[in-house]
């Protein structure tokens, strides 16, 4: 494959195709559409494709040093101090006996991660990044039918599988860097991918969070906050993704996507403005305002769910769970109102 040419799939990556047999590990909400996608697709566990879980409760224990392929999807729960814990991603990847693979993260991870691992684990193969843009109500079809797929190399060597894994992986609309029968083609780099992952969790908190302070105002002055919504939305612009404020029964953003990025956000922002400040960059001012908007949506969403006698870590638990705890707590407060 020439360097700089993604837009065909060549005989003899075609071959290298059938040759390939797929890793998962972490079978979860990510990997088990993954998984899934795969064995319709005609892949045999233990043939070509192999899966494995550290939760022995899931019986996933195939040899993954089999494949040449390894998809990561395990967790990256935060730190203490809100930051992402990558510590699993690293781990997985370290046990990996050292070859040719490629090794595709779909886990999500800080800018800047895929190509460390790249550079530290070197001898363990090639390296991509390949975010995930699912929800859990709806995570095969979200899978299935993607707006985006992106594939991101960590560096100039590993580029010459991304067509190889992108034509594992279903169309989207938008392919990166892209193959026939799609449109959009950009080719970036797994940071830049990476910070794109964060950059949409983010704005997706931040478009809840308004919409909610725009709900706030329709109560104070006694209007339609669905009529006010429906002109604003009908904008092409803007859209109604995120605005509806009662959306799984509760005003507010949680689950296990925006808290948690939104932290590992305003964590690395506090070491960004921490090495701005180091060099004595003017810009360590400009850049901490921006980063108070993020802490500011924040600290509205906690305020805003505790009105409700919620806590982001109460509510961000699977769907089913989720639904139970809303219609206790609705029980409760018109038993408490009645």
């Amino acid at each position: 494959m020439n360097k700089g040419s993604f837009l065909t799939f060549d005989n003899k990556e075609r071959k290298m195709k059938e040759k390939i047999k797929i890793g998962i590990i972490g079978i979860g909400i990510v990997g088990t559409p993954l998984k899934r996608w795969f064995l319709e697709k005609g892949r045999e566990r233990g043939k070509n494709l192999f899966c494995y879980d550290a939760d022995p409760k899931k019986g996933f224990y195939d040899d993954i040093s089999k494949t040449n392929v390894v998809f990561i999807c395990v967790p990256t729960p935060p730190n203490p101090d809100g930051s992402c814990n990558a510590s699993i991603v690293e781990s997985v990847i370290a046990q990996l006996p050292d070859g040719e693979r490629c090794i595709v993260i779909k886990s999500t991870v800080p800018p800047g991660t895929t190509e460390k691992l790249r550079k530290k684990y070197k001898s363990k193969g090639y390296f991509l990044f390949n975010p995930e843009f699912l929800t859990e109500a709806q995570a095969w079809e979200d899978f299935i039918r993607p707006d985006r797929q992106i594939v991101a190399a960590a560096d100039e060597d590993s580029r010459k599988w991304i067509s190889v894994v992108l034509n594992l992986l279903p169309i989207g609309s938008f392919q990166s860097p892209g193959i026939d029968g799609t449109y959009n083609f950009h080719e970036v780099n797994s940071t830049e991918a990476e910070l794109a992952k964060y950059a949409g969790n983010n704005f997706g908190a931040l478009k809840v969070a308004f919409f909610n302070t725009v709900y706030d105002r329709c109560k104070l002055l006694g209007v339609d906050y669905d009529k006010v919504r429906l002109l604003v939305t009908h904008d092409r612009r803007i859209n109604g993704a995120w605005t509806d404020v009662n959306h799984g029964g509760f005003r507010g953003y949680a689950g296990f996507c925006f808290p948690k990025d939104s932290d590992a956000t305003i964590a690395q922002d506090e070491d960004h403005l921490k090495t701005l400040r180091e060099k004595g960059d003017n810009f360590a001012e400009v850049f901490e305002k921006g980063a108070n908007l993020l802490k500011a949506k924040r600290d509205y969403n906690e305020a805003l769910l505790k009105s409700q006698r919620f806590t982001v870590e109460k509510i961000s638990v699977h769907d089913k769970d989720l639904k139970k705890i809303i219609k206790n707590h609705n029980s409760k407060e018109r038993k408490k109102n009645g």
